[in-house]
């Protein structure tokens, strides 16, 4: 993150998936804010809320001093894609004066830099002009490399076509083949059984996995 922090003040991760992106976001502004000065260390975190989404939070960013923001560490703003037209000009200022005063400004979507904005090109250019980051779902071999880590940092022997069934038939994102596999270690260890294909079976048919 620090060599990206030297070439650009704002981000913009995209996720077509998973709701990696509002981990990453919250990951990110804790790192900020663990290492600002003690007077930066104030993080604000935007999302928009209700049904059509409202981002009164926005308004109220936007409603501060050049002074307020430059002293926080980041303000960050989740699933800007939801931002309906009326905020829209809200985002547009908090990107100016975040640039102007050279303050980090970090925000998420669940579409693509290109996609987000379609009636907006401005407000996309914008958003498109920092640094830009596709967050794309890990592939079945990806899967099967995450697994085997989670397994060997739990002291787990999980054989590899247990791997295979896991990764191929059940789990699809990384916190189901989390939970399968503390579901397996915890029969394994009650039923004093090795952690085999059997024995996913077994579960399945129980309703546990």
């Amino acid at each position: 993150m620090e060599t990206v922090t030297g070439r650009s003040r704002r981000f913009f991760y995209t996720d077509h998936q998973e709701p990696e992106k509002t981990h990453i976001i919250t990951a990110v502004t804790r790192l900020l804010a663990d290492r600002s000065l003690p007077d930066h260390s104030v993080v604000e975190v935007i999302a928009p809320q209700g049904f059509p989404p409202g981002t009164r939070a926005l308004k109220h960013v936007v409603l501060k001093t050049d002074g307020e923001l430059a002293a926080m560490c980041c303000v960050a703003v989740d699933d800007v894609h939801l931002i309906q037209d009326e905020d829209q000009a809200d985002l547009w200022n908090l990107s100016n004066r975040m640039t102007r005063i050279g303050a980090p400004l970090l925000m998420t979507a669940r579409l693509s830099g290109e996609e987000v904005f379609p009636e907006n090109p401005h407000l996309r250019s914008r958003i498109n002009a920092g640094l830009v980051f596709a967050l794309d779902p890990p592939q079945d071999q990806d899967r099967l490399l995450i697994l085997d880590k989670m397994a060997r940092d739990r002291s787990i022997r999980v054989p590899q076509e247990v791997c295979n069934y896991l990764v191929t038939r059940k789990a699809r994102n990384i916190k189901e083949l989390a939970k399968a596999l503390e579901v397996l270690d915890s029969a394994s260890l009650e039923l004093k059984r090795r952690i085999t294909v059997p024995l996913i079976k077994m579960l399945e048919a129980d309703g546990k996995i």
